[in-house]
């Protein structure tokens, strides 16, 4: 299989620029409503240092423009399994409302925790009132997923939701990162696959499999997914297809998206979300890093259109 689509930088990248010489913005979920676009990303002053919160923008331009709100949509409130800090939003629309999935840590340390979350919301601006407990954590020891979990996409479907996430057993250590899945029936209780669906195996994304944008495409579902080989040359993006979510082709020509395609984006580029306009323009929004190491995190984040290949 080779990928349906080629994926094309916005010229004028990023659209939601770093907010400081230690930190960035990252991991973005955008959704549209009413024509209007709606996106929720992480941010940190200083990765190493403070605590990262979720921030909620606008565009009424298809992407290109966006108005950040500068008070958070959701904070670690000091107390729980997300005391310290919140990032990675998911967001998807439920019958009762909006729904928010997000990795949270109850204490200080890099990197995504052990916890998601979950909260709701009656509006895409809030306010977000998020669950005491957690939905998912963190794997047994030895288990794939010892270490993290934070989400990447939720599927509402008839007969649930299905929950794609990455985990791994050591971020700091920089082990293999994989995709895992779990379902649930109310959207709040999710029991695991025990295995990963993705995994590397060798090539340009053989080390970490994670951070994918997971979208209903051709019967089944398409994702845009992060990977890197084991040498950490720099983490791109390529594509898959699954028919139920467990099982996932990747493309042969991935990878379709690199870091030092444009100056911004020099050492990494971390897939986000797939959202398409009220034009019918389909756009990735992701991450881009322009560090000197994998942890100076100088992220900021930019869109790509997704071009048919046929």
């Amino acid at each position: 299989m080779t990928s349906p689509f080629r994926l094309i930088p916005y010229e004028s990248n990023p659209v939601v620029p770093m907010p400081g010489p230690d930190g960035g913005a990252m991991l973005p979920h955008v959704m549209s409503f009413d024509g209007v676009l709606h996106m929720w990303f992480t941010q940190s002053e200083d990765w190493l240092k403070a605590p990262a919160v979720i921030l909620h923008a606008v565009s009424t331009d298809d992407g290109e423009a966006w108005e950040v709100d500068p008070e958070p949509a959701l904070v670690g409130d000091g107390n729980g399994f997300d005391a310290f800090a919140v990032g990675e939003p998911v967001v998807v629309a439920t019958d009762p409302g909006l729904v928010m999935y997000y990795n949270g840590r109850g204490v200080p340390g890099p990197g995504p925790g052990p916890h998601i979350g979950r909260a709701v919301s009656e509006s895409p601006s809030g306010p977000w009132s998020p669950d005491p407990d957690p939905v998912l954590t963190v794997g047994a020891p030895g288990d794939w997923d010892s270490g993290f979990v934070t989400p990447n996409a939720a599927l509402v479907e008839e007969n649930g939701t299905k929950l794609i996430y990455s985990g791994g057993t050591d971020y700091v250590a920089l082990e293999a990162t994989h995709l895992g899945l779990a379902e649930s029936a109310d959207g709040v209780e999710f029991a695991k696959h025990a295995e990963p669906v993705m995994s590397g195996e060798a090539g340009w994304d053989g080390h970490f499999n994670w951070e994918a944008a997971v979208f209903p495409y051709n019967g089944g579902l398409g994702a845009f997914y992060t990977g890197d080989p084991k040498t950490l040359t720099g983490e791109a993006i390529g594509f898959a297809w699954s028919p139920d979510g467990m099982t996932w082709t990747k493309a042969e020509d991935n990878p379709l998206l690199e870091p030092r395609q444009q100056e911004w984006a020099t050492l990494d580029v971390v897939a986000g979300s797939v959202v398409t306009t009220a034009d019918g323009r389909m756009l990735l929004f992701y991450s881009g890093n322009r560090g000197q190491t994998q942890f100076r995190l100088d992220f900021a984040i930019g869109m790509a259109e997704l071009v048919p290949t046929d």
